[in-house]
């Protein structure tokens, strides 16, 4: 359990009409804080009381760790994540911490802002509570590719989606990425439509900038952290060979994976930390190829839409939303339909500039942060007007 806190706010008596800005709020990290532009505007927005990490206590993850062991380190690590953030448990435990956490900050700030609903801030709160998500566990627990949300038995699966239903149901506002997952809160958590608000994502930092985009008919670009066959990384080798047949010339670069099978035509970049050097290879890319069966909202599909390169992707979740009319969209766990999508665009320079000119258009009007902190902004100074508050 961790808080970062800052300097007070003053006191109420010199603040009571100071304008949005005077606003304190206190800020859970370990959700929006992958985000470092959204991070930065609300720095600036408001006075920022304290920064609360919640963690299950240090005792109970070594148990769950024991508690866990499988000879098959995978099966291992599913059983750990799952016992140390995915149980009722785990909910009420972490939730009973950021409550005592809350409790030595009472009357400090005025609003909070959360991410996800992995457990509650505190059983109840008396001041707006605005949660950030991405997607939600009912959506996850459903996807075959991402067994660590999976429900171990029907009491959990009951409890949980009770308890991170109500999070959602006390908020004030609920900042989505997209309408796939706003239509789930409201459907399957009873959430009040008013309430959701599609604010999307943005681009990370170091996109924004216009460039003279070309496409050299052979340079593909794929991002992906973590499992590369849940990525889709195992599928695109197999759909590349069919590339390599139709395209001798063509090459796969491969960014975020620390071991790969030495195949012709493919480049592992291994982990790229310098934002400069993935934004380069993100612009030299004919296309960004993303055949992921469990990424969410990827903000790499964003990224490729803002450096105008088209994008070929899987169906999975709020992805085709995202890329819309900025790139093709392929079945999940499709290797030809893959490979056909990506050889038309790499023999195809009209199509491809086609499509990256419409993804560089929805950055610029919608998937920005600029664009999406303006939403926020918005929502935010609503309720916190509508409510009159007086410290």
């Amino acid at each position: 359990m961790r808080v970062e806190v800052r300097e007070s706010a003053p006191p109420a008596s010199e603040t009571a009409s100071a304008p949005n800005t005077s606003l304190r709020a206190v800020m859970y990290g370990s959700g929006i804080g992958i985000f470092p532009p959204l991070m930065q505007r609300v720095q600036k927005s408001f006075q920022i009381v304290a920064t609360l990490h919640p963690q299950m206590p240090r005792g109970y993850q070594w148990w769950f760790l024991l508690k866990s062991f499988r000879w098959r380190r995978n099966a291992w690590y599913v059983r750990w994540r799952y016992l140390l953030e995915k149980t009722p448990f785990a909910f009420r435990v972490r939730t009973r911490q950021s409550e005592r956490l809350l409790q030595a900050l009472r009357g400090q700030y005025d609003l909070i802002l959360f991410s996800g609903a992995m457990y509650a801030p505190a059983a109840s709160v008396d001041v707006p509570l605005f949660v950030f998500a991405d997607f939600c566990r009912w959506l996850s627990s459903r996807n075959p590719h991402d067994p660590i949300s999976h429900f171990q038995s029907a009491a959990d699966e009951e409890q949980w989606l009770k308890a991170e239903g109500d999070v959602y149901r006390s908020a004030a506002r609920i900042f989505v990425g997209s309408e796939f997952v706003g239509r789930a809160l409201i459907e399957h958590y009873g959430v009040k439509p008013e309430r959701v608000v599609v604010s999307g994502f943005g681009a990370g930092l170091g996109f924004g900038d216009p460039y003279e985009k070309s496409f050299d008919g052979r340079s593909i670009l794929y991002i992906g952290k973590g499992d590369f066959e849940t990525k889709g990384g195992t599928l695109l080798l197999s759909a590349f060979a069919d590339v390599r047949r139709e395209i001798p010339d063509a090459v796969l670069h491969v960014v975020g994976q620390k071991k790969l099978p030495s195949l012709p035509g493919v480049v592992n970049h291994g982990f790229v930390r310098d934002r400069r050097r993935i934004v380069a290879l993100m612009r030299s890319a004919h296309v960004f190829v993303l055949p992921s069966l469990v990424d969410r909202n990827p903000i790499s599909v964003l990224e490729a839409m803002a450096a105008a390169t088209p994008c070929v992707t899987s169906d999975y979740a709020a992805i085709p939303e995202l890329v819309a009319d900025s790139g093709l969209i392929v079945p999940c766990g499709d290797r030809r339909a893959l490979a056909r999508a990506v050889i038309a665009v790499l023999r195809d320079r009209a199509l491809a500039a086609r499509l990256g000119a419409s993804g560089r258009r929805r950055y610029e009007e919608r998937y920005n942060w600029d664009r999406v902190w303006e939403i926020i902004h918005r929502e935010i100074t609503t309720v916190t007007r509508s409510r009159e508050f007086a410290r």
